[in-house]
């Protein structure tokens, strides 16, 4: 999807290559193109309050100029407006292409002991988690994204409580010990994978996998005579410390 990105705008933002698919029983999650459009309504928002503050803008210029009454304001007072029209209007293309294929540079990862996420276009952020330190997963939906059938999974882990927060999108404070999945039509199913796996490395207790190979059979018969010398060691050796210490 990043074909829809004009080559001159990922180089302007100097986006980084997509992430690297890790081998193994790894899985791709990417925000739904319904995402899209709830990022494009949210922008459409933003830029109706940038109209309603330019107009506002100009109307308390024009009620200082006129109380002022003297020529040179007239002149400073249009010279401001115009620059705040022609910066508006220099923002209205980029806007609207970073919010309409920001969700295609969202990317979340499953990987077997971890899950990495990347995202953002302009602000880019990417977190990596272990399996073995994640607490909570929770869905969350505001009453926008209900009407658009998308929601974010929310991933925490130890140490929540007290990490500093990070920049995350815009409107969104995140800590550092939180991520989310945005944008996801089938939340349940991503937060059914994540759940597993935590479940798989602290049955492992070592945070491992559990599918790992099995090791290879000791029953060699060079192994067998090793142990059986051993073993008779042990016993010369329990047999002479009770004759040590009668000493």
């Amino acid at each position: 999807m990043a074909e829809l990105a004009p080559a001159w705008l990922l180089r302007l933002l100097r986006v980084p290559p997509p992430p690297r698919i890790p081998e193994g029983n790894a899985r791709v999650f990417r925000a739904a193109i319904a995402y899209r459009n709830y990022r494009l309504f949210l922008w459409a928002v933003r830029q109706a309050g940038l109209v309603a503050g330019l107009f506002a803008g100009a109307l308390f210029l024009a009620a200082v100029v006129q109380h002022i009454n003297h020529p040179l304001s007239y002149v400073i007072g249009y010279v401001l407006e115009a620059f705040a029209v022609l910066g508006f209007l220099a923002q209205l293309p980029v806007g609207f292409l970073v919010a309409r294929i920001d969700y295609a540079f969202c990317w979340y990862i499953l990987s077997d002991r971890s899950l990495r996420l990347r995202e953002g276009l302009v602000s880019i952020q990417e977190k990596t988690m272990t399996f073995a330190n994640i607490q909570q997963v929770s869905i969350q939906q505001n009453p926008l994204q209900r009407v658009f059938g998308i929601s974010d999974v929310k991933v925490e882990t130890a140490g929540g409580g007290s990490g500093g927060k990070s920049s995350g999108k815009a409107g969104q404070g995140e800590r550092m010990h939180e991520a989310y999945f945005r944008g996801m039509p089938h939340p349940e199913e991503i937060r059914d994978v994540i759940l597993a796996r935590v479940r798989m490395h602290r049955d492992s207790g070592l945070g491992e996998p559990q599918h790992v190979a099995a090791l290879p059979s000791a029953a060699s018969p060079a192994a067998l005579d090793a142990a059986k010398e051993l073993l008779t060691e042990m016993r010369a050796l329990r047999q002479a410390l009770p004759s040590r210490r009668e000493q």
